[in-house]
């Protein structure tokens, strides 16, 4: 699914995190890649699936842990809802239980917050492309906790 603007392949993504400021981050690193726009943000796990259904966005980034039902239950949410949308996790957490759990829940990216800045465009590209995509730092810090 994507929208054209200008003869340009415009990919949208829909923001989920309880922590504005970091929101208002993602949405400058977002709005700075070409061929990728915002279309919605929520700060709650609660509103995400419905936000996603309503705006129906190529991608969602949710932030794993939030107050209410938390980024693994919205990552089930909007998976059930939209099956195609792709589904990015952004965590704090380098537990390899905790990103299994997101991975097993639907997520199609798992990408610790600190790197966010380095590989979030990556795991949007790739997710695009029908890949699983972990960042480096996660897969090393996953790999000593094995």
């Amino acid at each position: 699914m994507y929208h054209l603007r200008l003869g340009v392949n415009m990919y949208r993504v829909l923001l989920v995190d309880d922590n504005a400021i970091f929101r208002h981050s993602l949405h400058a690193l977002v709005k700075s890649t070409p061929n990728w726009e915002v279309c919605g943000e929520a700060e709650n796990g609660e509103n995400a699936a419905r936000l996603a259904e309503e705006l129906r966005p190529d991608a969602v980034l949710v932030d794993l842990s939030m107050p209410g039902i938390g980024g693994v239950k919205a990552t089930q949410e909007v998976r059930y809802r939209l099956p195609s949308t792709k589904i990015i996790v952004l965590s704090l957490h380098q537990s390899k239980q905790i990103a299994k759990t997101a991975l097993e829940a639907g997520a199609n990216a798992y990408v610790l917050k600190e790197r966010a800045d380095h590989d979030l465009i990556e795991a949007l590209e790739a997710v695009l492309r029908n890949e699983t995509y972990v960042s480096v730092m996660a897969e090393k810090r996953l790999a000593k906790s094995a």
